[in-house]
């Protein structure tokens, strides 16, 4: 479960104050996996993987849980759901996330099997290519695909917040080369962000002993 958002100022006093003294990890969020019967448990897993390591690289551990039980707070469907096709671009959205009335992100992302494949069909330059691709080489670019759109989406619930940033991991729009390529560099997050996520998953009592230590004459 989230904590209780701080501002993003003391986040990033506590941050100045890790780089010096690093403390006990972030706890790893742990997310129901729930996935169409009819996709490739393969393809799964590089969309998870993907998803995985561009939060690894932000000093986050995901742990996804495919029992079937729903019992996290945050939940991830993959499935076949097209939703809706963006107007103004030629790109499709390949994930996403509600918001609640009052703002807060809900805790459930879906994942689009069927528009990430539109987009790979359009990148090869027309319909049903994709599925004429040798099946490693399709899974493999649907994996970076919707495992990057599934990391885009999970920063919404994180930073608890609809914004979008210029670039980085959460750019609003996206080209089906930077979804398909094998470079992920442009998936990263810039360090305000970290500090926020760090200040809304740290154990309590952690972040309270940081900020007070940053507070105390000793750390000025």
């Amino acid at each position: 479960m989230l904590l209780p958002a701080t501002s993003l100022a003391s986040a990033l006093l506590a941050s100045s104050l890790l780089a010096a003294r690093p403390p006990a990890p972030l706890p790893p969020l742990l997310v129901d996996v729930i996935v169409a019967s009819d996709i490739s448990p393969s393809l799964v897993t590089r969309v998870l993987a993907e998803a995985a390591e561009i939060w690894r690289a932000a000093g986050l551990a995901i742990v996804w849980k495919l029992d079937g039980r729903v019992s996290s707070s945050l939940r991830v469907t993959i499935g076949h759901w097209a939703n809706r096709v963006m107007r103004d671009e030629l790109t499709l959205p390949l994930g996403w996330i509600g918001f609640e009335d009052d703002g807060r992100p809900a805790d459930a992302i879906y994942v689009s099997y069927a528009n990430a494949t539109a987009l790979l069909d359009q990148s090869r330059g027309g319909a049903g290519l994709a599925e004429r691709m040798p099946r490693a080489e399709r899974e493999t670019m649907l994996g970076r695909a919707m495992g990057r759109a599934l990391a885009h989406e999970m920063g919404h619930y994180l930073l608890a917040s609809k914004v979008h940033s210029v670039k980085g991991l959460m750019r609003a729009k996206r080209t089906a080369t930077e979804f398909f390529a094998i470079d992920r560099a442009r998936f990263d997050l810039d360090a305000e962000q970290r500090a926020a996520i760090a200040a809304r998953l740290m154990p309590p009592a952690v972040l309270a002993s940081l900020q007070s230590a940053v507070g105390s004459p000793a750390s000025r």
